[in-house]
């Protein structure tokens, strides 16, 4: 695992998301809507049981989506849309999950949502 994602300056809120998103695509189920990544993240938040992490809401979630789309580690797109021509965008991982998966191990607080990626992709 030489390639690390550079998550460094990134919030919690921002490490939880990506850890979500990580966990959906090593079982291939990106790309995907905040709604399936807000339930990926919390559903991985509760399965580590940790007292440094809470759950998110999908506000959160699209919000941060938004900043890690600007910062190059996922990448959004709008393939279909509502009558009213708006859509709810897809996210996929950039990096490789194991990029991501190494740079949330790095963090204490969040190793042990990158222990349960690990654990998925085995």
């Amino acid at each position: 695992m030489s390639e690390r994602a550079e998550l460094d300056t990134e919030s919690l809120a921002s490490r939880v998301v990506a850890a979500g998103v990580v966990e959906l695509s090593v079982r291939d189920e990106t790309p995907a809507h905040a709604g399936e990544i807000r339930r990926a993240c919390n559903d991985a938040v509760d399965a580590v049981e940790s007292d440094v992490l809470g759950t998110v809401t999908e506000a959160e979630v699209a919000r941060t989506l938004n900043e890690l789309e600007a910062d190059g580690v996922v990448e959004g797109a709008r393939d279909d849309t509502s009558p009213t021509g708006k859509g709810r965008p897809d996210y996929r991982l950039v990096p490789p999950a194991d990029a991501v998966r190494g740079a949330l191990a790095d963090d204490d607080r969040t190793a042990a949502l990158a222990d349960r990626v690990d654990a998925l992709d085995s």
